[in-house]
């Protein structure tokens, strides 16, 4: 569950950001981003009968920074899931990151505990101006990764979304890694519907909250096979400043929601 749970957040949810516009950043169309921090709550909406899964308690907390070099990520999410067979998996992650504002250098670092038994990632990854992608881990072991061409990291990907939805295009489709795990990358295709509103729950500094959104549908697949079907889908209402007020994790078995309870502004640092 760790790798789903990091897209319910960084959307590749999984991506947030003071008025702060990219025009004349190298690589990037124009999209304006808000800092900010968001405090979500997690929720097991739907089950199927073959689940193992009976339901779930969890907050999420996601806080984006920018400073003069690039983009500071700090997320925590703790979750309990309960089983069918009156068991239970108790989740704490915590992730931190730093994106250059150009998107091509960014560095990772996430650690988790599942039921007392601790995970830990770290390292960092490029894009040189041709495309051209890689990653290196330092833990749990020194490697090396390729990527695919015109990869987006964790911010990237919140602005990649929004450039296409103020396109006009339909659909998308790109590569995305945030370094959570040491799986690799995935493939990403996107699909923009209008917004159908916030709906209930949502609450949050209305001026954040008053952006234009769009309803955007993701589908994630591994890149080293030919499957037709995803690994997981997720729907989401991203708003034209970056933030995500609600998710929606698809999964065989399960639906997870993510809501947003509160949302206010963060650091912004203006460089000369």
């Amino acid at each position: 569950m760790e790798r789903r749970q990091r897209h319910v957040l960084a959307g590749i949810v999984l991506v947030s950001l003071s008025l702060v516009s990219c025009a004349g950043t190298k690589g990037y169309v124009e999209a304006d981003l808000v800092p900010h921090q968001a405090i979500y709550r997690m929720q097991i909406s739907e089950t199927s009968p073959t689940s193992r899964f009976n339901g779930m308690t969890g907050a999420a907390v996601s806080l984006i920074e920018r400073n003069c070099e690039g983009w500071v990520v700090n997320e925590q999410i703790v979750m309990t899931m309960s089983t069918v067979a009156g068991g239970a998996i108790d989740r704490e992650m915590q992730f931190k990151a730093h994106e250059s504002l150009d998107g091509r250098t960014f560095s990772f670092e996430s650690h988790s505990v599942t039921n007392g038994e601790a995970e830990s990632f770290s390292g960092s990854a490029r894009r040189q101006e041709n495309g051209k992608a890689e990653a290196e881990f330092v833990t749990p072991r020194p490697f090396e990764m390729n990527l695919p061409s015109g990869t987006h990291f964790y911010v990237g990907m919140t602005q990649w979304m929004i450039d296409l939805a103020k396109s006009g295009a339909r659909t998308g489709e790109t590569y995305s890694f945030d370094g959570t795990d040491d799986k690799g990358p995935q493939k990403v295709t996107a699909f923009i519907l209008p917004d159908h509103g916030a709906g209930p729950g949502i609450s949050g500094d209305a001026t954040l909250l008053s952006a234009k959104a769009w309803e955007v549908r993701l589908a994630f697949f591994k890149t080293d096979t030919q499957a037709s079907q995803p690994e997981f889908e997720m729907s989401l209402r991203l708003l034209e400043n970056g933030i995500i007020t609600r998710f929606k994790l698809v999964f065989d078995d399960m639906v997870i929601d993510q809501i947003l309870e509160d949302v206010l502004s963060a650091k912004d640092e203006h460089c000369g």
